[in-house]
């Protein structure tokens, strides 16, 4: 496949991963964790993750790690830690009137947490190697 076709739809998998993230990582906090709805959205913000990421690493492995790559890349993880920063602090924030789960907070706020780390150790990791 040619190159631009390969970059081009790892844009659009990472616009729908991070959509997923936004999308789906609120309606975490208005279910119990142990409700089998919980679970599969989870699953999807999960996959919100892994399309997002996985797209980073796709663009990086077609060009073996040019500069230009990995300032693109740089910037789709800058994108990824902005998007998972702000999830983390709005489930973290406290909502008593809103109706929603505190452990459900706690989980989907550390998850986004976890991503925000990964971004930012791919960032240092992708200029160290």
């Amino acid at each position: 496949m040619p190159y631009t076709l390969w970059v081009f739809l790892c844009i659009i998998a990472y616009i729908g991963g991070l959509g997923l993230i936004i999308w789906i990582t609120p309606k975490l906090l208005t279910r119990s964790f142990d409700e089998g709805l919980f679970m599969g959205i989870a699953a999807m913000d999960i996959i919100g993750a892994l399309l997002a990421f996985g797209a980073i690493v796709v663009i990086f492995a077609v060009f073996n790690g040019a500069l230009a790559i990995r300032i693109l890349s740089f910037v789709l993880l800058v994108g990824i830690l902005a998007v998972t920063g702000r999830q983390a602090l709005t489930s973290f924030r406290p909502r008593i009137l809103s109706g929603t789960v505190q452990l459900s907070r706690i989980i989907a706020g550390v998850y986004c947490v976890l991503l925000a780390v990964a971004s930012i150790f791919y960032m240092v990791q992708m200029f160290l190697s």
